[in-house]
């Protein structure tokens, strides 16, 4: 940027709402330039500050989630005959999909697992997810235990 150009005054005019007038202030291009750096670097700063800010809750241990559940075949069992006859699983609800990913974290705690039971566990929290709009969440299966817990309380 030439000197004669970084040293031509613009007027900068912010306004916001419930102020009672804008604010107006003549700067250098130069001086705008570096404002707008500096409104950048806050932004990021803003955002980093309010991502560890919002942490995520505590998930209940698979013990504490899990302590009113039914047996592992009973809720296989229930699994199983809730989709019997549905062409899709579309039209099963956000009961079936947290006791079925809820009973998939259980088989995949078990130590001998299959090696795909967490995977699976995963995908079906995945939905209990897409069903809460929680897109957002780290760990699904935390998340699964933490709803579970909810839901095994209050049913």
């Amino acid at each position: 940027m030439d000197d004669t150009y970084a040293a031509e005054i613009v007027t900068i005019e912010l306004d916001s709402e419930g102020w009672s007038a804008p604010y107006a202030r003549d700067v250098t291009r130069h001086q705008l330039g570096e404002l707008l750096l500096q409104l950048d670097d806050m932004a990021d700063a803003t955002a980093a500050a309010q991502e560890d800010a919002t942490p995520e809750p505590e998930w209940p241990t698979p013990e504490e989630a899990y302590v009113l559940a039914p047996s592992i075949v009973s809720e296989i069992g229930w699994t199983a005959n809730e989709a019997i006859g549905r062409p899709t699983f579309g039209w099963l609800g956000r009961e079936f999909w947290l006791r079925k990913a809820a009973v998939l974290d259980r088989i995949a705690l078990a130590d001998d697992a299959p090696g795909d039971a967490g995977e699976l566990a995963i995908e079906a929290a995945r939905r209990v997810m897409d069903l809460d709009d929680r897109a957002d969440v780290s760990d699904p299966r935390g998340y699964v235990r933490q709803q579970y817990a909810h839901w095994a309380k209050t049913k």
